[in-house]
Protein backbone atom coordinates (compact mmCIF):
# COMPACT_ATOMS: atom_id res chain seq x y z
CA UNK A 1 0.00 0.00 0.00
CA UNK A 2 1.13 3.18 -1.01
CA UNK A 3 4.88 1.51 -2.11
CA UNK A 4 4.32 0.29 -5.43
CA UNK A 5 5.48 1.98 -8.56
CA UNK A 6 2.49 3.15 -10.17
CA UNK A 7 4.37 5.33 -13.17
CA UNK A 8 3.56 9.30 -14.35
CA UNK A 9 -0.28 10.30 -13.60
CA UNK A 10 -1.43 6.61 -12.13
CA UNK A 11 -3.63 8.70 -9.81
CA UNK A 12 -5.38 11.62 -10.68
CA UNK A 13 -6.59 10.81 -14.49
CA UNK A 14 -4.05 8.44 -15.89
CA UNK A 15 -1.47 9.53 -18.12
CA UNK A 16 -4.08 11.40 -19.81
CA UNK A 17 -4.36 13.45 -16.44
CA UNK A 18 -0.36 13.58 -16.02
CA UNK A 19 -0.72 15.76 -19.62
CA UNK A 20 -3.39 17.90 -18.74
CA UNK A 21 -1.23 19.01 -15.88
CA UNK A 22 1.64 19.15 -17.12
CA UNK A 23 0.83 21.21 -20.34
CA UNK A 24 -2.06 23.07 -18.07
CA UNK A 25 -4.96 22.15 -20.14
CA UNK A 26 -8.55 23.46 -19.72
CA UNK A 27 -11.31 21.77 -19.06
CA UNK A 28 -12.30 21.99 -22.52
CA UNK A 29 -9.19 20.98 -24.10
CA UNK A 30 -9.14 17.94 -21.69
CA UNK A 31 -13.36 17.06 -23.05
CA UNK A 32 -11.60 17.65 -26.77
CA UNK A 33 -8.78 15.07 -26.05
CA UNK A 34 -11.13 12.89 -24.40
CA UNK A 35 -13.29 13.16 -27.46
CA UNK A 36 -10.44 12.26 -29.81
CA UNK A 37 -8.87 9.31 -27.51
CA UNK A 38 -12.19 7.74 -26.61
CA UNK A 39 -13.32 6.66 -29.80
CA UNK A 40 -9.99 5.09 -30.50
CA UNK A 41 -9.72 2.79 -27.46
CA UNK A 42 -11.60 -0.18 -29.53
CA UNK A 43 -9.02 -0.11 -31.41
CA UNK A 44 -6.06 -0.04 -29.16
CA UNK A 45 -7.76 -2.38 -26.87
CA UNK A 46 -8.18 -5.12 -30.06
CA UNK A 47 -4.00 -4.16 -31.07
CA UNK A 48 -3.19 -4.77 -27.20
CA UNK A 49 -5.55 -8.19 -27.36
CA UNK A 50 -3.60 -9.27 -30.12
CA UNK A 51 -0.05 -8.69 -27.73
CA UNK A 52 -1.33 -10.56 -25.59
CA UNK A 53 -2.84 -13.24 -27.61
CA UNK A 54 1.44 -13.18 -29.29
CA UNK A 55 2.83 -13.61 -26.05
CA UNK A 56 0.51 -16.68 -24.81
CA UNK A 57 1.63 -18.38 -27.88
CA UNK A 58 5.09 -17.27 -27.02
CA UNK A 59 4.45 -18.91 -23.54
CA UNK A 60 3.50 -21.85 -25.17
CA UNK A 61 6.16 -22.59 -27.49
CA UNK A 62 8.62 -22.40 -25.18
CA UNK A 63 7.28 -24.10 -22.31
CA UNK A 64 9.39 -26.32 -20.10
CA UNK A 65 12.77 -24.40 -22.02
CA UNK A 66 11.46 -25.78 -25.54
CA UNK A 67 12.89 -23.62 -28.03
CA UNK A 68 11.50 -23.83 -32.35
CA UNK A 69 13.39 -21.09 -33.54
CA UNK A 70 11.51 -20.98 -36.61
CA UNK A 71 8.72 -20.27 -34.32
CA UNK A 72 9.86 -18.13 -32.05
CA UNK A 73 10.67 -16.24 -34.70
CA UNK A 74 7.38 -16.20 -36.51
CA UNK A 75 5.54 -15.22 -33.65
CA UNK A 76 7.91 -12.47 -32.67
CA UNK A 77 7.10 -11.02 -36.36
CA UNK A 78 3.66 -11.50 -35.37
CA UNK A 79 3.94 -9.45 -32.43
CA UNK A 80 6.46 -7.10 -34.09
CA UNK A 81 3.36 -6.12 -36.53
CA UNK A 82 0.87 -5.58 -33.95
CA UNK A 83 3.57 -3.39 -32.15
CA UNK A 84 4.06 -1.40 -34.81
CA UNK A 85 0.35 -0.63 -35.52
CA UNK A 86 0.06 0.03 -31.33
CA UNK A 87 2.69 2.67 -32.44
CA UNK A 88 1.47 4.03 -35.62
CA UNK A 89 -2.38 4.59 -33.38
CA UNK A 90 -0.61 6.27 -30.53
CA UNK A 91 2.04 8.94 -32.91
CA UNK A 92 -1.64 9.34 -34.52
CA UNK A 93 -3.68 10.20 -31.47
CA UNK A 94 -0.93 12.40 -30.46
CA UNK A 95 -0.33 14.09 -33.76
CA UNK A 96 -4.24 15.24 -33.67
CA UNK A 97 -3.99 16.29 -30.34
CA UNK A 98 -1.23 18.46 -31.20
CA UNK A 99 -2.87 19.96 -33.99
CA UNK A 100 -6.03 20.59 -32.96
CA UNK A 101 -6.07 21.16 -29.36
CA UNK A 102 -2.85 22.27 -28.20
CA UNK A 103 -2.06 26.23 -28.32
CA UNK A 104 1.29 27.24 -29.05
CA UNK A 105 3.04 27.66 -25.30
CA UNK A 106 1.42 24.38 -24.97
CA UNK A 107 3.17 22.84 -28.17
CA UNK A 108 5.97 24.13 -27.18
CA UNK A 109 6.20 22.37 -23.88
CA UNK A 110 4.99 19.05 -24.88
CA UNK A 111 7.74 19.03 -27.65
CA UNK A 112 9.87 19.89 -24.50
CA UNK A 113 8.11 17.19 -22.76
CA UNK A 114 9.01 14.74 -25.28
CA UNK A 115 12.83 15.95 -25.58
CA UNK A 116 13.06 15.10 -21.69
CA UNK A 117 11.63 11.84 -21.96
CA UNK A 118 13.84 10.56 -24.94
CA UNK A 119 17.07 12.58 -23.12
CA UNK A 120 15.92 9.93 -20.12
CA UNK A 121 15.97 7.14 -22.60
CA UNK A 122 19.02 7.69 -23.79
CA UNK A 123 21.00 8.14 -19.85
CA UNK A 124 19.56 4.85 -19.07
CA UNK A 125 20.79 3.27 -22.39
CA UNK A 126 24.20 4.66 -21.41
CA UNK A 127 24.11 3.54 -17.91
CA UNK A 128 23.40 -0.15 -19.75
CA UNK A 129 26.03 0.34 -21.57
CA UNK A 130 28.27 1.23 -19.01
CA UNK A 131 27.60 -1.67 -17.10
CA UNK A 132 28.18 -3.93 -19.84
CA UNK A 133 31.55 -2.68 -20.38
Amino acid sequence: RGHEWRGHGSQRGGTLGHVARELHLNKAQIAQTRSIVVPERTTVAALLQELLGGAHQMANATVGGTFDEAKVRAIAATEGDTFAELLVEKERLKSRIYAQVLNETQRKSADELQQHWLDRLDRAVSRMQGQIQ
